[in-house]
């Protein structure tokens, strides 16, 4: 773990490194320090993990999954506790077959995917946009991306890109239709170790000062729900946790993920 105070030199001397290596126009305007969007996905499930994350000490952004048992009830509790919402859309995997409602598969037609859009925003009040659940097959069909795109541009929403596969079109899609995105930058707990998911921060933190922001994905994990109950109350004033929303709607270059980062293998897959 980085302890920001006492390693102050050290971490100058990071950012500068990864402020050479971002593409020029990177950086979000009006900021001259960096932002951070933390994304807690797969909730709906369960009631107990999704009011503990609704809780956290930060404005977080909770990705629900729609037409859950507990959909609405944790949507309406993140508003009331100033958290962002969005859709954690269930999408055709290359590893697995999803049991989850909704699923968004390449055999799908505009409408039907524009009517399976429909329900998921209806399950999940509030939503100002969308994220990928597992996708590593569908996140690479053309036509598909083309067609959710679409729906997610006539409403107004944007699209995070989990990059679950690294032949990810999602945000380059989304971008091109007219779609506010980005792309996560780290999975905080591919490991569920505190020790893990707490490098994993420090990792995403320093992404966020190299570039001027990034975005990190989590899961409900007791271990996570800890690390950042622990953490967000002390993370350096130089960083910022902001919505989802406005990690997209803020500059011409999405979020890439870094390298080394495991998108595509079975464990990164959500």
């Amino acid at each position: 773990m980085i302890r920001w105070g006492a390693r102050e030199g050290a971490l100058v001397v990071v950012s500068a490194l990864l402020v050479l290596a971002t593409p020029a126009g990177a950086r979000c305007p009006n900021h001259s320090e960096g932002q951070l969007a933390i994304i807690i996905d797969d909730l709906g499930y369960n009631l107990e993990q999704g009011q503990a994350v609704a809780s956290l000490p930060a404005p977080i952004t909770l990705a629900i999954i729609p037409e859950t048992p507990h959909a609405q009830t944790l949507a309406e509790l993140a508003t009331a506790h100033g958290k962002e919402v969005m859709v954690h859309m269930p999408m055709a995997s290359s590893s697995a077959e999803l049991a989850e409602p909704l699923v968004l598969d390449k055999g799908l037609t505009r409408r039907e995917i524009n009517t399976r859009i429909e329900r998921a925003l209806a399950s999940v009040s509030g939503a100002q946009g969308l994220n990928n659940h597992m996708g590593s097959a569908l996140t690479q069909h053309q036509s598909a991306m083309q067609h959710l795109m679409e729906a997610l541009r006539d409403r107004g929403l944007y699209f995070i890109d989990s990059r679950t596969t690294p032949d990810t079109l999602a945000e380059l899609t989304a971008r091109r239709v007219g779609v506010p995105a980005a792309s996560r930058s780290v999975f905080l707990d591919n490991v569920i170790e505190a020790e893990a998911i707490a490098a994993q921060l420090d990792k995403a933190l320093l992404a966020a000062l190299g570039q001027g922001f990034a975005i990190a994905i989590g899961h409900p994990h007791d271990e996570t729900v800890k690390v950042l109950n622990e953490r967000l109350p002390s993370l350096p004033t130089t960083v910022t946790i902001v919505g989802a929303s406005a990690i997209a709607r803020c500059g011409e270059v999405g979020v890439g993920m870094p390298d080394g980062d495991p998108a595509g293998s079975p464990q990164a897959e959500d």
